[in-house]
């Protein structure tokens, strides 16, 4: 069995990967995705590990019967080009650090942190015990949280923020279906209004869709107290991004976190995130999707590849099946895709 192995973590933890996987099994760590670079190398792959997959490429993979993205959002692999039966699997483990993200982003906002951090490197004391204007921040103690997409993300931060005593509510799709968590209320879509009016700070971590692209547009903005903030660790498409921009320069939004964005480089390290420049907002915290970027997480990620990898070898039950290519062409999908939220 041979593996094309393109995820850039798990090139960094190849020897633990291939120790996991044991014999029998041939690998190629071909770097990390560029466009265009796997046309070729999925020729006589078996299973191949990464986060994009154009259907040219796909089609080229006459032998491919997996394909195993390591973590939680495939929206990057291009299903049509796929032959029959052959199956897409991700990986979680991320909501403990992608919550932890937004409760430190959470916190940096609502003590303005970043704004004092860069006045005193310029000299300035933005205290009131040396300039009587400076404000005074507050505790989080009884703010509320509104969670748009409670998954593991949301279960995770409504979990946080419950011990740091804020009052959590969130909104789902499916809100009877929730497992225990600590929120004063979980509401359906229909609901969004009212959690956005009833928030001091929202996380958003609903998963992208057709449904949720553009999800949070002028209109639903508009439902945001002008002290609210909010912290973006889905995707870049469900807030519209103009929007955004415009509430935060107006005033009519306190601040935000952003972790995930509307562009991303090609190639390289260096490319504005946005059409917008949210870089000269004070009152704006920018990450490059790192809100999931732990050690424990990409570990524990290696090791649900290296498990599916074993059970692909050894005809055995694969975990975390999101997509099956029908047999019949003709036919519907055993599974819908289905994209999971944040960050990573």
């Amino acid at each position: 069995m041979h593996v094309v192995v393109a995820d850039p973590m798990q090139i960094r933890l190849s020897q633990q990967l291939t120790a996991a996987v044991g014999e029998g099994v041939s690998w190629d760590f071909g770097g990390s995705y560029r466009p265009g670079a796997l046309q070729g190398l999925l020729t006589a792959a078996d299973v191949y590990v990464g986060s994009q997959l154009p259907a040219a490429a796909a089609a080229d993979a006459a032998a491919l019967r997996l394909v195993q993205v390591a973590g939680a959002g495939f929206e990057g692999i291009d299903v049509t080009g796929l032959r029959p039966g052959a199956i897409v699997a991700n990986t979680l483990h991320h909501g403990r650090a992608i919550a932890e993200y937004c409760v430190m982003a959470l916190l940096a906002l609502s003590r303005q942190l970043f704004v004092e951090d860069r006045a005193l490197r310029a000299g300035r004391w933005r205290s009131v015990f040396q300039d009587p204007d400076a404000p005074v921040h507050e505790t989080v103690l009884g703010k509320t949280v509104g969670i748009v997409g409670f998954g593991e993300i949301g279960r995770h931060v409504a979990t946080l923020c419950d011990a740091l005593g804020m009052r959590v509510i969130a909104t789902r799709r499916r809100p009877g279906s929730t497992p225990s968590a600590p929120a004063a209320w979980i509401g359906g879509p229909d609901e969004l209004p009212r959690l956005l009016r009833d928030s001091d700070v929202v996380v958003v971590t609903v998963p992208l869709s057709a449904e949720t692209a553009g999800l949070l547009d002028a209109g639903m903005l508009a439902h945001l107290r002008p002290t609210a903030f909010l912290v973006n660790v889905s995707r870049g498409p469900v807030v519209d991004e103009a929007a955004l921009y415009n509430a935060l320069v107006d005033g009519r939004l306190a601040g935000a976190a952003i972790d995930v964005w509307w562009r991303y480089p090609r190639s390289g390290v260096h490319g504005v995130p946005a059409g917008l420049p949210f870089h000269d907002l004070t009152n704006v915290i920018m990450t490059p999707h790192t809100s999931g970027v732990t050690n424990d997480v990409f570990t524990s990620r290696m090791q649900d590849v290296a498990a599916n990898i074993r059970a692909l070898r050894d005809g055995t039950q694969l975990r975390n099946v999101v997509y099956r290519s029908p047999l019949d062409p003709a036919g519907a999908p055993a599974e819908t895709p289905h994209l999971p939220a944040g960050g990573i």
